[in-house]
């Protein structure tokens, strides 16, 4: 309890994560849960909540200690919540979004009272409501509670504004316009707004300096973590031949994945030899499409797909990897160059702003437009024994340093027993 009343902690994101059936956290999903694991064990007096997109109401996540002392949160599986937006304007589409939704919103009660019946319904009537999920579902939970009437302060944990950049991303224009406007409402109904890293709380500012954002109150940045969990499923995949390069997430576009293959291009041109390298995480079909093109035939049989490894995988792949790449465009903050310095291992970075704040001078930078540069950094690592074991016992000394989901949960939690207290938060 603080003193401005009950937290409620926010795990859609984990409910829905666990809907997909899939054993281990990605992304957003990952950060809702570990979160939650690491202030649970701080603060027992959190009330962890889901919300219902079909009932449009909120359910009490009960949770208990594990052998290991972890926190485990006993979250419904396979209730196969769909969500659509709830919010739209005039006219035919957004008359026959109304109907549409109607209809899915009635088969999510469906399912929610077939698997979803042994968690209990919760009033949130004021303290604190603190959400971590994308926002454009916070808003349909901020409209829920205020339909009931609810005096909850709202605290989002607002994770990127990649879409307000001009070419950052390939998605609709539409999808832009709704994060748009979804944001603006965020800052409008909140009382005070995390960002996951400085570089996202400096966006915020200077979007709303833009005018393109309000000017949001009291924010302060909680940046992630470097921390890796253990896993504790079973090994499922076979590491490939060492030497090789890691990269977790990548894609087409703003994850900026052409760099990388065009870098080892430049390598197996130069005639020395290409070391394999690891594509792990969610199948996409468009991005083996673009790896089977003529022009990377040279390189084909270097390249690895690991669809969706789970945790203990993912560790394994961190530990053993010449290095991790990660040569995004833009992030909120890049959490696989935190983990793999976290697992020992070298993290190749674009020069995109965040990755000076997640990997400091642990990091080897280069420009997400030039392969050659990245090509002689790979070269450097997998030709130079004693720069590489050098580099590496700087991360392994740096180590006590990186942070964790136990720091993140602690700055959050000072955070929240200031709201509503005077004078400045940020």
């Amino acid at each position: 309890m603080t003193s401005t009343g009950t937290i409620y902690y926010d795990l859609t994101e984990a409910l829905l994560s666990a809907s997909a059936k899939r054993v281990q956290y990605y992304g957003i999903a990952r950060v809702v849960i570990e979160t939650a694991k690491a202030a649970a064990l701080i603060d027992p007096t959190i009330k962890f909540v889901v919300f219902s997109f079909g009932k449009n109401a909120f359910y009490e996540i009960p949770w208990s200690k594990s052998a290991d002392g972890s926190a485990d949160f006993h979250i419904p599986k396979d209730v196969g919540q769909r969500w659509f937006r709830t919010h739209f304007g005039t006219g035919l589409l957004g008359m026959f979004m109304r109907i549409f939704n109607a209809s899915v919103a009635r088969r999510n009660i469906r399912i929610w009272e077939e698997r979803a019946s042994s968690i209990r319904p919760i009033k949130i009537q004021d303290g604190i409501f603190v959400s971590a999920a994308r926002p454009k579902m916070i808003v349909d939970m901020i409209a829920a509670l205020r339909k009931a009437g609810s005096k909850a302060n709202v605290v989002p944990l607002v994770h990127d504004f990649m879409p307000l950049h001009n070419g950052a991303t390939k998605r609709f224009r539409r999808f832009d316009r709704n994060f748009l406007n979804d944001n603006r409402f965020l800052i409008q109904h909140s009382k005070l707004i995390l960002t996951n890293s400085v570089f996202t709380l400096d966006e915020l500012d200077r979007f709303a300096v833009s005018g393109m954002l309000p000017k949001p109150g009291p924010a302060v940045a909680i940046p992630l973590v470097h921390e890796c969990p253990q896993g504790t499923e079973p090994a499922e995949v076979t590491l490939p031949p060492s030497p090789y390069l890691l990269t977790v997430g990548l894609n087409l576009g703003r994850k900026n994945v052409e760099v990388v293959l065009n870098a080892l291009l430049a390598i197996a041109k130069s005639g020395r030899q290409v070391p394999h390298l690891v594509l792990a995480g969610a199948h996409r079909k468009r991005l083996k499409r673009y790896v089977d093109r003529a022009a990377l035939q040279p390189i084909r049989d270097r390249i690895v797909f690991i669809n969706n490894p789970n945790q203990t995988d993912l560790v394994r792949l961190y530990v053993q990897a010449l290095a991790l790449i990660i040569p995004s465009r833009i992030e909120g903050w890049g959490l696989p160059a935190g983990e793999a310095l976290w697992c020992g291992t070298p993290a190749l970075c674009s020069t995109a702003p965040v990755f000076y704040e997640v990997c400091g001078e642990l990091g080897l930078y280069f420009d997400p437009d030039d392969p050659e540069t990245l090509a002689g950094q790979i070269t450097r690592l997998t030709e130079d024994a004693a720069y590489r074991e050098d580099l590496r016992a700087r991360i392994a000394a740096a180590k006590p340093d990186l942070r964790t989901w136990k720091t993140v949960a602690q700055e959050m939690l000072a955070a929240l027993s200031r709201v509503g207290m005077p004078g400045p938060t940020r």
